[in-house]
């Protein structure tokens, strides 16, 4: 079974390229998206090709994740997403004409090493467990203050920027993941009637909430970043909530922890390397400058 959840995973992973590259295609092309996606934007998405055909991609590697997410424990499936970010750089390098620098090609092996590194330690030591009742309710306050702190975000951060949003994403989909996780072992070794619909709902409000922020994150820079940044936050910290949380490295030695930990933070430095030093990202960072200052003279002249 951890042989089929690993194919399921490394099957959304490639999904999860695809599905970020026809959603951002659709993203970038509305006038005004780098400003933040506004309602009336969205409203327009749904009506693009491009877009839907995105969330039709992502609907299936989501599936083959939930799917993987059943058979196996979270912290060997999650990280697996890594792998999403090789595809996602070899199709801006096809369709978009993505140039490379060195710097990106080190923030991707980084990312690639670190999250690697970390799955492959994790997997030695990953065990699922069930969790019912009582049991079952730390992950759901857990989810909440997260889904909390993302309408927050929503609310107060009209024109937050890129990493902010994918990283609040990242968390938001970690809750996802295990809770998905946690319920699918419920109904699977318990029966449907031990299931706590709790964690069910948090499962849709987390969910819901981080594809708002994907969205804006797409429209904020480019989608190899999205990956990136989901790639990294989303794993690792799905990892940290099915060990302590779940306790799915309840027999961990410490040494081990203390490597993972290491490995998930070079990680995370590669996803911030990243962020400063994709072409993409300059690219729309001067637009950005160059607007502003459009903008500064216009008021000037009107004052």
């Amino acid at each position: 079974m951890t042989i089929v959840a690993i194919v399921c995973a490394v099957l959304a992973a490639v999904a999860l390229a695809y599905g970020a590259l026809f959603q951002h295609h659709a993203v970038a092309d509305q006038d005004e998206s780098h400003n933040g996606l506004s309602w009336s934007h969205f409203k327009e998405l749904v009506g693009r090709r491009s877009w839907l055909l995105g969330l039709a991609i992502l609907g299936l590697g989501t599936a083959g994740n939930f799917v993987a997410l059943a058979l196996a424990p979270v912290m060997v499936v999650q990280p697996i997403g890594a792998f999403s970010l090789i595809v996602s750089i070899l199709l801006g390098i096809w369709h978009r004409d993505l140039q490379v620098n060195r710097r990106l090609v080190a923030g991707v092996v980084g990312c690639i090493i670190g999250v690697t590194a970390f799955v492959a330690l994790a997997a030695t030591t990953a065990r699922s467990e069930v969790h019912l009742g009582r049991d079952a309710l730390p992950l759901v306050w857990i989810s909440v203050v997260v889904v909390a702190a993302g309408l927050a975000i929503m609310v107060a951060w009209r024109h937050a920027p890129q990493l902010v949003l994918i990283t609040a994403a990242g968390l938001l989909f970690a809750c996802v993941a295990t809770n998905a996780h946690l319920v699918s072992v419920q109904f699977l070794r318990a029966g449907a009637d031990q299931v706590t619909w709790a964690n069910v709902a948090c499962l849709i409000a987390a969910g819901a909430i981080g594809s708002w922020f994907v969205q804006n994150a797409y429209a904020a820079g480019p989608p190899e970043m999205v990956i990136a940044g989901l790639t990294v936050v989303d794993p690792i910290a799905a990892v940290v909530l099915g060990a302590i949380v779940l306790g799915e490295a309840s027999a961990a030695p410490v040494g081990l922890v203390v490597v993972m930990t290491i490995t998930g933070l070079v990680a995370c430095l590669c996803v911030v390397v990243l962020s400063r030093y994709h072409p993409d990202v300059r690219d729309r960072e001067e637009e950005r400058r160059v607007a502003r200052r459009t903008d500064l003279s216009t008021d000037t002249e009107e004052c």
